[in-house]
């Protein structure tokens, strides 16, 4: 009797084990490996991408690959930024289902799955297509898990836009419908105590040169300064050193399909290390456009710098420079272009009435 009781109580211990074990097996979250794949097709497709589309509410971008180079195709195929379009095409195709979330539209705004039309919404509606633009992913990508539990996993709410029913998806998607968060901001940078001169020349013929004479001299003289001027204040004449340095832009056009309109402005900005930058700027649409071209002048390098080595440094230095901005109108900040429109009225004043008189005795 005792040894059957002893039996059947080994017999459900068994039994409990084995359930439990089963059980935690069921609640143990899968591997990502066992997780489906958001996009099942497009991991066999990522070289079938060549246009990118992202819309957002008030901002949109579009992005295609010709030649193997991403451009951004409001400002005219202009390079965008390779590792960016890369990491996008990638995070799209691992995205991960882990687990499936509301199908109610009066709850989307929870996730940020409401889509890009719905005002001051954070939503992304991101396409990937070929290359005759037959759709290969389209998804509403929403706000970051809200869980602070899963910190170690990334994740984000999305929807298919002809579907209701939104997911938790595991995987990270960095991408913004702001054109300028595709490319090099930074166009270059070519610091003010560098610069040697400046000229500027207005179509009417008003012209005027700022110099320096020598390398370390804090501030620029004006070029045949006539009798009875001065220079305007120091902040004024200061700017124009800073032309070149941290040149940020907002935007690109070609120069095959924009034309300098209205009144252009050509700069000539010199260096002691023998850098001439050649600028043209315009505006268009009430937008400052500049180009920016650069050469080399040997007889330039200062006597302590010369050498051929820094010679060929400062020469390469250009070629590269060029490569980047030839045939390309650039959209500049304002503040840029208001150094650059400034007249010979501005940079010089009239000298008081006594200064006048104490020379003329």
């Amino acid at each position: 009797m005792l040894k059957n009781k002893l039996f059947v109580l080994s017999l459900i211990t068994v039994c409990v084990i084995i359930t439990a074990s089963i059980f935690v097996k069921l609640r143990a979250p899968q591997s990502e490996k066992d997780k489906p794949s958001f996009f099942p097709e497009l991991s066999e497709q990522i070289e079938s991408v060549n246009h990118i589309s992202i819309q957002g509410y008030g901002e949109s971008i579009n992005l295609s690959r010709s030649n193997n180079i991403w451009g951004i195709d409001e400002f005219d195929s202009y390079p965008a930024l390779p590792d960016k379009i890369k990491s996008t095409v990638l995070g799209i195709a691992d995205l991960k289902i882990n687990a499936e979330k509301t199908a109610l539209p009066r709850l989307y705004h929870r996730l940020g799955v409401e889509g890009p039309e719905v005002e001051d919404t954070t939503s992304l509606l991101l396409n990937l297509k070929d290359t005759t633009k037959n759709a290969l992913a389209e998804v509403i990508i929403g706000k970051p898990r809200r869980s602070s539990a899963s910190q170690s996993t990334p994740g984000l709410y999305v929807r298919r836009p002809n579907e209701e029913l939104s997911y938790l998806v595991n995987g990270i998607v960095d991408i913004s419908a702001i054109k300028t968060d595709w490319i090099e901001r930074t166009l270059f940078d070519i610091p003010a105590e560098a610069i040697q001169s400046v000229r500027i020349d207005h179509p009417d013929g008003d012209t005027f040169t700022l110099l320096k004479k020598e390398k370390g001299q804090e501030q620029f003289e004006l070029q045949n300064l006539p009798y009875g001027k001065k220079l305007a204040s120091e902040l004024i004449i200061k700017r124009f050193g800073s032309i070149l340095e941290n040149m940020q832009i907002n935007g690109a056009r070609s120069q095959e399909k924009l034309e300098a309109q209205g009144s252009t402005i050509k700069l000539q900005a010199v260096t002691f290390e023998g850098i001439i930058t050649n600028i043209t700027t315009f505006l268009h649409d009430d937008i400052p456009y500049a180009s920016f071209e650069f050469r080399y002048d040997d007889g330039l390098l200062m006597a302590e710098e010369e050498g051929e080595a820094k010679a060929e440094d400062v020469k390469a230095f250009i070629r590269n420079l060029n490569a980047r901005t030839l045939n390309w109108w650039f959209e500049i900040p304002e503040f840029k272009y208001d150094v650059m429109k400034k007249r010979s009225n501005i940079v010089m004043r009239d000298r008081n009435p006594s200064f006048l008189e104490e020379n003329e005795e």
